[in-house]
Parts: C-alpha cells; sequence; structure tokens
C-alpha cells in the first residue's frame, strides 16, 4: 500500500507509515503542496484529517473547493481564538480547539477521526496535514511537542497512513530541527525553487507555482 503524492510529474509513491516533514519560507508553495497532497487522497477515495493552526476551517474548506469532502475531517486551531467558530454544512467533521496550545484535545480529536475512517467506514488509507509544527513550538516547548509528536507519528505508523507536517524554513534554530526530523522518515524541501525529498525516496528537481498549480 503506498500514497501517491499529488504533484504532477513526480511519480514517487510514499509508503505507508511514512511522517513527513515539509519545509519551506511563506513563498515556497509549502502550504499549496499539503492542499494538493490532500486533494489527491480525497479522489482516490482516502480519509484526510488536516490540522491547522494558520487557517480556519472556512478557509481550508474554500480552498478544496471541487473536492469530494465526505471523508475529510477538520481540526481547526484558529478559530476560537478570534472567538468565532463557524456553523458549516460540513460542521459535523470539522472540530474546534481552543488553542495551539491544547494538544491534547487536538491528539483526542485526530484518535476520534482515524477511529472513524478506520473502523465505522473500514477506509485503509487516511491522509494527515498538521499545519504547522512552527506554531506549535511557539506556544509550548520542544520537550512538548516531542511528546506530541511521538504519539502522533507513532499511531500514523501503526495505521499504515501517511503525516506531512509542515514547518516554516528559517524559524528554528539547528536542535529544534533535528529534534523533529528524529520522528520522521522523510523530508520535503522547497527551497529557491528547488524541490529536494530525502529518505523515503531520494528526487531534486526545479519547480514553480503558476495559477496554483505546482509545475517541475
Amino acid at each position: 500500500m503506498s500514497y501517491n503524492m499529488g504533484i504532477r510529474k513526480i511519480s514517487e509513491v510514499i509508503p505507508d507509515g511514512t511522517n513527513i516533514l515539509i519545509s519551506g519560507d511563506l513563498f515556497s508553495g509549502k502550504d499549496l503542496f499539503s492542499k494538493k497532497f490532500i486533494m489527491e487522497g480525497l479522489k482516490n477515495g482516502e480519509a484526510c484529517i488536516y490540522i491547522s493552526t494558520n487557517e480556519s476551517a472556512e478557509k481550508i474548506l474554500d480552498d478544496l473547493t471541487g473536492s469530494k469532502l465526505e471523508n475529510f475531517s477538520i481540526i481547526d486551531c484558529v478559530s476560537s481564538r478570534f472567538g468565532a467558530t463557524v456553523e458549516l454544512p460540513f460542521s459535523e467533521q470539522i472540530r474546534y480547539v481552543e488553542s495551539p496550545v491544547d494538544l491534547t484535545m487536538m491528539m483526542v480529536a485526530t484518535n476520534e477521526f482515524m477511529d472513524l475512517y478506520k473502523n465505522q467506514r473500514d477506509i485503509g488509507k487516511i491522509r494527515i496535514v498538521l499545519d504547522s509544527i512552527s506554531t506549535l513550538l511557539m506556544y509550548s516547548s520542544l520537550r512538548t511537542i516531542f511528546k506530541f509528536l511521538h504519539v502522533l507519528t507513532t499511531r500514523v505508523k501503526a495505521e499504515g497512513a501517511v503525516s506531512l507536517i509542515l514547518m516554516e524554513e528559517g524559524a528554528h534554530d539547528e536542535i529544534e530541527i533535528k529534534t523533529i526530523q528524529q520522528l520522521m522518515h522523510g523530508i520535503i524541501s522547497l527551497n529557491g525553487q528547488e524541490l529536494t525529498i530525502k529518505g523515503f525516496t531520494n528526487l531534486k528537481v526545479h519547480y514553480k507555482i503558476e495559477n496554483g498549480e505546482i509545475l517541475i
């Protein structure tokens, strides 16, 4: 069992149970990469869970317009901070977490959705995006975040799922980067229009962003 990335001209697949760190700056396209990763899964009938510390559920759903959303869930750690949660047609598959500090509720919601898709809907493949680890590190210590990620990545590996964990390039010291990398099976770097993958496969290609697409 493996997962397609959802980027044209990249034929490399992701083995099940893989946890991936994706790094890049604000303009690198890592957010777009993560949405394409989700859209590919939804297109293929896979389940997808989006843990967001940066964008509201409403914004994420808007970006995924046109995708089939019956097997898509969002853990929104943004809206409650501004005193609002949005009632959407999709609301039964959205969980609002008070803030990025509440890692316990994030994990509870993630487990709830994984159990729903695995045990009740019998969906064998699950994709998880965490956007982003950089925001979590602004609110909690590295030790605390490492423990949270250890639980998350262990569950991903055990269930044969795949996780894509975003990190802001240039926002972390070497200790933080190396500590997080210990839990990963692969690293995707988007830097200066060069996309590099290391770990589960090795690839280096040039890319550009045009009309909302990542072009290789």
